[in-house]
């Protein structure tokens, strides 16, 4: 699995070229983090990671960007 990293309201993706927009993210559980990611292309995609494989997650308290303010139903 690869890492990710968080950079404002957008994270970069090991091995991906593009960085992508954060439209949603959740906690899970036994410690992980799902997101609904949007490429520059307008693609979403679905990423699941624990939280010892996304830096700058230290906990959902901290973990801040600014995409949680919509409603997305999927």
């Amino acid at each position: 699995m690869s890492s990710v990293w968080v950079i404002g309201n957008h994270v970069k993706v090991q091995g991906m070229a593009n960085d992508f927009k954060i439209l949603s993210y959740n906690f899970i559980f036994g410690g992980s983090v799902e997101m609904i990611l949007e490429s520059p292309e307008g693609s979403r995609i679905f990423l699941r990671r624990r939280k010892s494989q996304v830096s700058d997650i230290e906990d959902e308290y901290n973990f801040d960007a600014g995409s949680n303010d919509e409603n997305y139903s999927y």
